[in-house]
């Protein structure tokens, strides 16, 4: 592992998996690497020092945030360090679909823009491969303004998903991701890789989130939890499904 920054993970663009506390930095230190190269889904660890007899570490993460500059999602909190696994460590851990695996997506509506000409925004956007600044406003998958809108991708045969990458839309409207809830499916079984509350949404933001051991799936399905009396509308640039390798 390498220092990454000086602050603390912010707890409104990343969740982490556990939190250990010790009585020396070194002691949390100690523990928390050996316990995240256990863990799959733990790319990188935060050390804080509460007090001097007493230090914590948290384990990144159910899901956190990168920024559409690359930016992490970190606060600059005194006695907080954060240390990142290499790259290479974390990617050799799964491999992402590819079109060989009969990707497919369906969803709950799509928006279609009626003018000079008509414009469909379907679930497939999701699969193209385009995001990030290369992603325009026609390649965006968008619902129409309902109640728990939702997508769902799908693949041929079970696997072990490690991780699931959301790209947000990035020309605009990025905070109209809120309330999703992540969740795979097998044999008629829904199981829950995380829910992301989206407080501070923003154009071009990219989710990443990590699956528990368990989440043997032939889908993923993606949806806002509309607050009553509410409706939304889901706008997706990219989803891409990693299974563990």
């Amino acid at each position: 592992m390498h220092k990454k920054f000086i602050g603390s993970l912010h707890d409104d663009r990343a969740k982490p998996l556990w939190e250990i506390e010790k009585e020396s930095v070194g002691l949390a230190m100690h523990v928390c690497f050996a316990y995240c190269e256990r863990d799959q889904r733990c790319v990188g660890i935060e050390i804080c020092t509460i007090r001097p007899d007493l230090a914590r570490c948290r384990g990144c993460c159910e899901w956190y945030v990168v920024d559409k500059d690359g930016g992490l999602p970190r606060t600059a909190i005194g006695g907080c360090k954060y240390f990142e696994l290499s790259k290479n460590s974390v990617e050799s851990r799964g491999t992402r679909l590819s079109t060989n695996s009969n990707l497919s997506a369906v969803a709950s509506s799509t928006y279609i823009e009626h003018g000079i000409l008509e414009v469909e925004y379907p679930a497939s956007n999701v699969l193209d491969g385009i995001y990030g600044n290369d992603c325009k406003r026609v390649n965006v998958y968008s619902s129409v303004i309902e109640k728990n809108p939702w997508l769902e991708v799908a693949w041929s045969g079970t696997i072990t998903i490690w991780r699931i990458i959301i790209y947000n839309r990035y020309e605009c409207c990025g905070s109209r991701l809120v309330n999703l809830n992540v969740t795979y499916k097998n044999n008629g079984v829904t199981g829950i890789c995380g829910f992301y509350p989206g407080l501070l949404s923003r154009d071009g933001d990219i989710l990443l989130f990590y699956c528990p051991p368990e989440a043997h799936a032939t889908s993923v399905k993606l949806q806002i939890h509309s607050k009553p009396g509410q409706i939304n509308e889901l706008n997706l640039c990219e989803v891409e499904i990693y299974k563990k390798s």
